[in-house]
């Protein structure tokens, strides 16, 4: 069986989230890699996101940077580049931090517009190829949708508690068995508390018999 995608159905997470209105979220690869990989503080003061925003944007690009440099050290990866695992390795603690020190690494990130010859499309497209990583991309591309709501709705509202893209209720459930709740101290200010919490316990409910289908089914593949 392949091996990235047994990793990518081990887990299932079940989210309750209020919006604003329900969107068609179609995911193109290297359209989102694009939209991440250009986020820069630069960029930021440059665009007209709302600025309590930037940090968690530049988060996005942090993630997606190392997310790309655990591949590359990762001898079962098809991104390994035994070449730069010495360098990645030293850079790895700065990497891994949630503050702005990373922001002075070079990038090992292959552009996602290749402007010189030193780099060609064939980079990205292999990149956009490896399911590991594309499975990491697809998590990113959730967070950049709900942070460009939040956007929408800060620079649209003039201030407005706007309750829409809350998560108020998540769920993990893990193949070792380790089943996960968070829930927003919000929910327990809302008037519908019980009734979000109904409709989360159902989607747990459905989403479980899914994935122990699915499992099920690769684990018959053997």
């Amino acid at each position: 069986m392949n091996h990235n995608l047994l990793d990518s159905i081990t887990a299932v997470e079940i989210s309750t989230v209020i919006v604003e209105e329900i969107v068609d979220e179609m995911f193109i690869p290297w359209e989102v890699y694009q939209g991440i990989y250009y986020l820069s503080r630069s960029y930021l003061e440059r665009s007209t996101i709302d600025s309590s925003l930037d940090d968690r944007y530049l988060q996005l690009r942090r993630q997606l940077e190392l997310a790309y440099c655990l591949q590359v050290i990762d001898p079962k990866s098809t991104l390994y580049n035994r070449t730069l695992v010495s360098e990645i390795k030293r850079d790895l603690p700065i990497l891994s931090q949630n503050n702005s020190e990373w922001e002075t690494i070079p990038t090992r990130l292959p552009e996602a517009i290749p402007h010189s010859g030193q780099q060609s499309m064939s980079e990205v497209n292999k990149l956009l190829r490896d399911r590991t990583f594309i499975n990491i991309l697809q998590q990113l591309s959730k967070r950049k949708a709900a942070l460009d709501r939040r956007d929408r709705i800060l620079r649209s509202s003039s201030g407005y508690d706007n309750i829409s893209d809350t998560t108020y209720a998540q769920t993990s459930l893990q193949l070792d068995g380790k089943i996960v709740n968070r829930y927003a101290q919000s929910i327990l200010e809302r008037s519908d508390r019980d009734l979000l919490l109904q409709l989360h316990e159902q989607s747990i409910t459905a989403g479980e018999q899914q994935w122990r289908g699915l499992l099920k089914f690769m684990l018959s593949l053997f």
